[in-house]
């Protein structure tokens, strides 16, 4: 995605409330941040559209053998169903075209948003490990029998 939104993705990445527990509050430069963009798109990520711009990012990267669900969206959009909408669209493509078993996240413990976010999707927490800052939760969504 080293696309015209980079500069976009960009200023999403570096927006305060995004980049406390994506980055660990650490203020990416823009070669950062079209790295992190380079890493996702290989794996398949997909840009978050909203009223004909680029409003997030959300992929399911690959970890171990397994694929964690990522979402990255604007401060602008929070609380109003976008990333809910996002997150289930990429849960169905993993569940349904990669055939994946279960899906991972990973959330910092003091994101209550996403912690809300991911109960809301049908993860359940299934334990929590050290962060370079905080302690986070790890969450799995199982693939629902017959799908």
């Amino acid at each position: 995605m080293q696309l015209a939104g980079g500069d976009v993705l960009h200023a999403i990445f570096t927006e305060p409330g995004v980049r406390r527990y994506l980055f660990d509050d650490f203020l990416l430069t823009r070669v950062e941040t079209d790295g992190h963009v380079a890493a996702a798109v290989a794996h398949g990520a997909w840009a978050i559209w909203q009223d004909g711009r680029i409003v997030g990012l959300t992929s399911l990267r690959p970890m171990g053998g397994e694929r964690e669900l990522m979402i990255v969206l604007s401060e602008r959009c929070w609380g109003r169903g976008v990333a809910f909408e996002a997150a289930r669209t990429a849960m169905r493509h993993g569940f349904d075209t990669l055939r994946l078993d279960r899906i991972l996240a990973t959330v910092d413990l003091p994101n209550g948003r996403s912690h809300r976010l991911m109960t809301r999707l049908g993860f359940v927490p299934i334990g929590e490990s050290d962060g370079p800052v905080s302690r986070a939760r790890n969450y799995e969504a199982l693939r629902r029998s017959g799908t």
